[in-house]
């Protein structure tokens, strides 16, 4: 049975450049300390997430990374990386008096956590992984490449790109300098091919309220910004920093769909190879922390608190 839902409190915290991330917090003041790191890149966490937690045990971090959810400003690219993500986390923990944190993080978070942990070793006590994105070129490729997931069939400006790189380069530039008009479109597009890809229902264009429609364009501009540059990081360096967290024998679980489309099984395998000591659990189900997923993210968040 899902946790009965975390009072929570929220609050923005001002990063040393002027960024406001903001910060949903859950749980005891008390209770075992636990960050959260949404996907996307540009996602944002949601309230729902503090159900995989004890509300009685754990106190939940929920941050929305630069730009994403509602850090202000929205949708920002300006020193908008990874390293600055990390610096973020590393001052949200020192603000909240945290010595020591749990991370758990799913796809583009995964990555993030993995980062995370190896430049401060000292911050991290476990690492659950859900359906890890390692920002590797044939992670992104199949995303957008037209024989792959075919993110984007068809640009805003109705023309087809030769490759995947051609392809993400010209939905980065319609969503960073493109009309109104061209933006709503192609993160129209992408939005309903990523709800394909994961299985979900559509939404008819044009009928979702205008601000949605927004936070869409400035999620999707984050996104297109890293894909990128395969998000400042790439397969080789994360599975490096995953090799480091093995050789100090972090305690790590390793959680992925069987059937997911978004994040490829193999990664999860790349991982296990370097991190010997991980407990990879194959889940039924796609890329979503759903259903299986979400019961399966329970059990190893419970299962952590035991081995502390």
């Amino acid at each position: 049975m899902p946790a009965a839902p975390l009072p929570s409190q929220c609050f923005f915290l001002r990063t040393r450049d002027g960024h406001r991330m903001h910060v949903r917090q859950a749980g005891p003041a008390t209770g075992d300390p636990w960050l959260v790191l949404h996907g996307g890149p540009g996602s944002g966490c949601s309230p729902s997430m503090a159900a995989w937690f004890d509300p009685l045990r754990h106190r939940v971090v929920m941050p929305d990374q630069r730009g994403a959810g509602r850090s202000r400003p929205a949708g920002t690219l300006r020193r908008n990386t990874a390293g600055a993500l990390l610096a973020d986390l590393e001052q949200l923990r020192e603000a909240l008096g945290v010595q020591r944190w749990s991370v758990v993080g799913g796809s583009w978070g995964a990555a993030l956590a993995l980062a995370y942990a190896a430049r401060y070793p000292d911050a991290v006590a476990t690492l659950v992984l859900r359906g890890a994105f390692l920002t590797g070129r044939d992670d992104i490729h199949r995303l957008f490449s037209p024989r792959g997931g075919a993110m984007l069939r068809r640009m805003a400006s109705g023309e087809r790109a030769s490759d995947a790189r051609a392809r993400l380069l010209t939905v980065s530039q319609v969503l960073q300098s493109g009309t109104t008009v061209q933006k709503l479109d192609t993160a129209g597009q992408w939005q309903r091919a990523e709800r394909r890809m994961l299985g979900l229902g559509q939404t008819q264009p044009g009928r979702q309220p205008w601000r949605e429609r927004m936070a869409a364009v400035d999620k999707y501009r984050i996104q297109a910004h890293y894909l990128r540059r395969r998000a400042g990081l790439g397969k080789p360096a994360l599975l490096k920093a995953a090799s480091q967290i093995g050789a100090r024998d972090v305690p790590v679980t390793l959680l992925h769909g069987r059937a997911d489309k978004v994040c490829r099984p193999a990664n999860a395998l790349r991982l296990k190879a370097v991190m010997p000591q991980a407990r990879l659990v194959w889940v039924p189900g796609g890329h979503l922390p759903a259903g299986a997923m979400a019961e399966a993210l329970r059990a190893a968040i419970r299962a952590a608190g035991c081995r502390r």
